[in-house]
């Protein structure tokens, strides 16, 4: 397989209307001018189980989710549903559920998915104005980062979603968005405001080690705020992204923890998402701001960032995914 299909989650804007779907050529890294797909406002992040794409959508003042097949030409819609008053900032999907974190209500939302389409199943409250940013799927438990309560919280999904666990964080740390290593015997958690990687043994509570992100002393215009955390395909490089000191950070993983090699342009401005290919050759960033999407060349063996290799217009453009 030579190219890549990629699909982007954006903002609403004059200039971005929905879910654009761009190719990435495997050869030498460039990219197509993304086109759009599905139009939508504030599909701004965006989860892919194989053909079925989902994403947070607003429509005649009403906010909620939908459901695409994307194994044709163009998308099918298998559902939606709007019980959001703001269009959710995370979507994630499993074998048999959709779920979605709404940063503003404070909410998490369960949604029973099947071919015939999406329905409500379970709405979990947890503090207005939490800042809900992730869900994260680990055995019978689902894990939610809450930014503006500096906890995650821990709930058992076979027990109907109860709160069996969380946590917990300094005032001020913002835990943001994590993710777990191949085996799930580590979870690797950044924070955007305190811009951190805590790493946990999976099954305990308090972090093994506390990594900073940015240079001490450093100073920035703007407060910096850390964001995407992806992990390499064979798990041994870790790269986060941060806005407003427009970096990229890039830890080798071994069993003592984690080891900063490099810190890299995004090469634009407010890389709110990442993500690597299967192969590990090319990262790809979505700056927000300026400079649009990004392909950048990876060397897989240091898990270093090479050289530019194609850049493309992409107006409010917040998440990707490749297909």
């Amino acid at each position: 397989m030579n190219k890549l299909t990629g699909y982007l989650g954006t903002y609403a804007s004059p200039e971005s209307l929905g879910i654009y779907r761009f190719s990435l050529d495997l050869k030498d890294g460039s990219l197509s001018r993304p086109e759009l797909y599905y139009n939508a406002p504030d599909c701004k992040y965006l989860s892919l189980d194989g053909t079925m794409l989902a994403a947070p959508e607003k429509r005649g003042g009403l906010a909620g989710v939908c459901l695409l097949d994307i194994s044709a030409k163009e998308p099918v819609l298998i559902g939606e549903a709007f019980h959001e008053t703001a269009p959710a900032c995370y979507v994630t999907q499993d074998c048999g559920h959709l779920y979605t974190a709404n940063y503003h209500e404070g909410s998490v939302l369960v949604y029973d998915r099947s071919p015939e389409g999406i329905k409500l199943a379970k709405r979990i409250h947890i503090a207005p104005k939490a800042g809900c940013h992730q869900i994260l799927l680990y055995d019978h438990y689902m894990l939610v980062p809450c930014l503006l309560l500096d906890s995650v919280k821990i709930y058992d999904c076979d027990r109907d979603y109860s709160l069996v666990g969380e946590l917990t964080f300094p005032r001020g740390t913002g835990p943001r968005h994590g993710i777990f290593d191949p085996f799930h015997h580590r979870l690797f958690l950044v924070s955007e405001l305190s811009n951190q990687v805590f790493l946990y043994q999976a099954g305990e509570t308090d972090p093994r080690e506390v990594y900073p992100i940015l240079p001490q002393g450093a100073v920035y215009r703007d407060p910096p705020a850390s964001a995407a955390v992806r992990l390499s395909p064979d798990g041994r490089f870790l790269y986060v992204s941060t806005r407003f000191a427009d970096l990229i950070t890039v830890y080798s993983i071994d069993g003592s923890g984690l080891h900063q090699i490099q810190q890299a342009g995004c090469g634009g401005v407010h890389p709110r998402d990442i993500i690597l290919t299967p192969d590990g050759r090319y990262l790809l960033s979505v700056n927000r701001t300026r400079g649009g999407l990004v392909c950048f060349g990876l060397d897989p063996e240091s898990g270093r960032i090479l050289g530019l290799c194609s850049r493309v217009p992409a107006p409010e453009a917040v998440s990707v995914v490749l297909a």
